[in-house]
């Protein structure tokens, strides 16, 4: 496995941030010194308030990266679609394709000091997908029916039908919890930390406003942590990120891209720009009748953005133009724009001439008003909804801006309260997660509360995308995602932008043995 400035070249699943605010709470650091050798602690930052520590109620990456230290699963995914094993050593999926066995290491710990069992690992798959109150979790883990206990270290999952990425998308979304100590808890669950997890780190101060402390598990089941210390603090400013790294009192940072190119000519620190499944994107609401419920407006829409500029501007040039929703570097359902204009399926490359003729096709030759851009504050979003307002501009559609936190305009969406709306996500190593946005949702759903972003009712796309959800074959399931492009492509009901990559820095006396596509794992790191 080639390695780059001390890192392994493998890429595994979903996106990371870590940023800083406030000089002032760096003063309460350690003060450790980071060029010492040997060292067993470290000094992280996360760019948000911690929501929540119940895993199966989560939307947020930030949270997400947390749980990476705290909390395991039955299996990791690796870029290639393959599960390596964690608190599982094996699985077997029967003829049927419908059912899994899985096989459970003996001797795994929960943070309490319990032995996990079958029925630990079947009670977390239920009540997160089924008999638990997780609406949002549900759509992430398509086709699961059903789990039983067969014996202390084995159990079957059923899905509704053929599926073949149900134990992958499982393993991504469903983090296996102490039953025991999660029910004790009761409604402090996810307010307070409780030991119920099986991760290489434990809680050891908990304030999600300010700082996060975390400690080895010395009964972790692949051995106790190198690092046996874990200081986070939550920081939001891209500002004092680099004064706090730059001054020794964090040891690895996410780069804010203005300052990448300076970072990667400085010989003090190592670097890595790690590639992603990520893609951000515009919502368009499309189900509520009016100006944009026609599909050549939106695609109008698509013609008229300049994605290279929006690189620049908003990422500083280190992304990747998306000209399709699923990168196809690396996630499996992906087509390159030559793949897809070989097929016949429009890329829409920047063409404001274009856009203006589908905007005097569907009536609005003169341009009309579109409402309002709802933009999610920092980071690089308002930079996307900045360049997207003026492209609009430039085919005589008038957008303004309303700019919200994470968590409202994620509310927001869910509701369809918005014009268009910024955000995106980190699509698994296969295309099937981007099924939550485009899902068929049917009156009787939305009356039980299902809920989707786009809230869509396309019964020819919840079909081409069941078809790929249910294909067992590997090839053949490559042909039903190049149908389900198509269709993507020709609704555009989510214009993609770009997909991101992550600038890393960190000391040099700081090994980072493996950093993963959209998360690191500590449990990987050591000191020299």
């Amino acid at each position: 496995m080639k390695k780059t400035g001390g890192i392994k070249m493998k890429r595994k699943r979903t996106m990371i941030f870590v940023t800083a605010l406030a000089l002032m709470v760096l003063l309460s650091f350690s003060g450790v010194s980071t060029a010492a050798s040997g060292r067993d602690d470290i000094n992280l930052s996360l760019n948000q308030v911690i929501e929540t520590l119940n895993p199966f109620n989560v939307s947020s990456i930030i949270c997400t990266q947390l749980y990476c230290q705290i909390y395991d699963v039955l299996f990791f995914q690796n870029d290639a679609g393959e599960l390596e094993p964690r608190l599982a050593e094996s699985f077997e999926l029967a003829e049927d394709n419908v059912t899994y066995t899985v096989h459970l290491r003996d001797g795994v710990k929960f943070h309490n000091g319990k032995k996990l069992t079958a029925e630990d690992a079947a009670w977390s798959i239920d009540y997160a997908l089924k008999s638990g109150p997780y609406k949002m979790i549900r759509p992430k883990v398509p086709g699961y029916k059903s789990v039983k206990v067969i014996d202390d270290l084995t159990f079957q999952i059923v899905s509704d039908g053929p599926n073949p990425t149900l134990l992958n998308n499982i393993s991504i979304w469903v983090n296996i919890l102490c039953k025991e100590e999660v029910l004790a808890a009761g409604e402090k669950f996810g307010i307070e930390w409780i030991p119920c997890g099986a991760g290489p780190y434990v809680i050891s101060s908990y304030n999600p406003d300010t700082e996060i402390e975390l400690k080895a598990f010395e009964d972790y089941y692949q051995g106790p942590a190198s690092i046996k210390k874990v200081n986070y603090k939550i920081l939001t400013d891209n500002n004092t990120i680099t004064v706090a790294f730059e001054s020794g009192e964090l040891d690895l940072i996410v780069v804010p891209t203005a300052a990448w190119t300076r970072f990667k000519s400085n010989s003090d620190y190592n670097t890595y720009l790690s590639p992603t499944n990520h893609t951000s994107f515009f919502h368009i609401n499309s189900i509520r009748g009016d100006v944009l419920s026609d599909k050549r407006v939106r695609q109008a829409f698509s013609y008229a953005m300049d994605r290279e500029m929006m690189v620049i501007a908003a990422y500083d040039g280190i992304a990747q133009t998306a000209y399709s929703l699923f990168n196809p570097s690396s996630v499996f359902g992906g087509f390159t724009v030559e793949e897809m204009e070989k097929a016949g399926i429009p890329s829409y490359q920047y063409d404001p001439e274009k856009a203006k003729t589908l905007l005097a096709e569907a009536g609005f030759p003169n341009g009309f008003d579109a409402g309002k851009i709802l933009c999610i504050s920092g980071s690089y979003w308002e930079k996307m909804s900045t360049v997207f307002q003026a492209n609009l501009a430039d085919i005589g559609v008038k957008v303004d801006i309303e700019v919200a936190d994470s968590a409202s305009c994620r509310a927001r969406r869910y509701d369809q309260d918005y014009d268009i709306s910024n955000t995106g996500t980190n699509f698994t190593p296969e295309a099937t997660y981007g099924y939550i946005y485009f899902k068929y949702l049917s009156d009787e759903a939305r009356k039980a509360g299902e809920r989707t972003e786009l809230g869509l009712k396309d019964r020819e796309l919840d079909d081409v995308y069941r078809k790929v959800l249910t294909e067992m074959n590997r090839e053949k399931r490559k042909a039903a995602y190049l149908d389900l492009n198509r269709l993507l492509q020709d609704r555009m009901y989510t214009i993609p932008t770009f997909h991101k990559a992550i600038p890393y820095a960190y000391s040099k006396d700081l090994v980072c043995d493996e950093i993963n596509t959209n998360y690191y794992y500590i449990y990987k790191f050591h000191w020299k």
